[in-house]
């Protein structure tokens, strides 16, 4: 099933079991793959939160990018409930990751990404496909400073291994100033395979970066191979 198919429309459950169910419809271009909750929260939060996390990474290789295709599924889990998960197939290789609780999802066809906003739309995580790193990740140092200039007005703060259950890559922290006294908390983190790499990125309001974080390890923590065995969530 491709979820940029124009007329399909599909409704995905994306709330835990003890949650109301929301519904989504997915369109050719910009594809809703669920429908969270009106978000209480100022709309510039938001929009600052998008303009960092969509920042186009600098060494974009001039290579017919793979496949993109994203499915939705659920999964059971070891509570006995199930679990929303969506499955991205990159033509060679199928990988999956958990939608995080109280998230919604939307798929962008065009950027090869999916965002996953919170309820409050407080927090921001993007995963993106790219033909950046076959094969392997730079050295930490030259993606370091990669990162650096990406975010060139942040302060970048902490380097550490990015562990998800499809392997390890790198992960950098940075806070990013931004209007009306705010402070973002970014982590961008990285992950390579044969055929480019996937980034991963979490936004929020750096008062509420703790609990947020959770939810960002706990998607990283799932993201695999389909064939592979998700790493057990902090």
């Amino acid at each position: 099933m491709d979820v940029a198919a124009a007329g399909f429309n599909l409704v995905l459950n994306m709330a835990h079991a003890s949650d109301k169910k929301h519904e989504g419809t997915m369109k050719h271009d910009r594809s809703d793959l669920s429908s969270p909750r009106k978000n209480p929260s100022p709309g510039a939060i938001r929009l600052l939160l998008s303009s960092f996390i969509l920042l186009p990474f600098s060494l974009a290789l001039a290579v017919s990018p793979p496949e993109f295709k994203v499915n939705p599924a659920l999964e059971a889990t070891a509570e006995g409930d199930s679990a929303n998960i969506l499955v991205i197939q990159t033509g060679n290789e199928n990988f999956e990751l958990r939608v995080p609780k109280k998230y919604g999802a939307q798929l962008n066809p065009a950027e090869q990404s999916i965002v996953f906003t919170s309820e409050t739309g407080s927090s921001v995580i993007t995963v993106k496909m790219s033909t950046n790193f076959p094969g392997a990740l730079p050295k930490m140092e030259d993606l370091r400073d990669q990162v650096a200039r990406k975010y060139g007005t942040a302060s970048l703060v902490q380097t550490s291994p990015c562990h998800t259950s499809c392997g390890t890559g790198l992960l950098f922290d940075l806070f990013q100033p931004a209007s009306g006294g705010l402070t973002l908390r970014i982590r961008d983190g990285f992950i390579s395979f044969a055929e480019g790499s996937f980034e991963f990125t979490l936004c929020c309001n750096v008062k509420e970066y703790d609990q947020n974080r959770l939810s960002f390890a706990w998607l990283l923590n799932s993201f695999r191979l389909q064939d592979q065995p998700a790493r057990k969530n902090p």
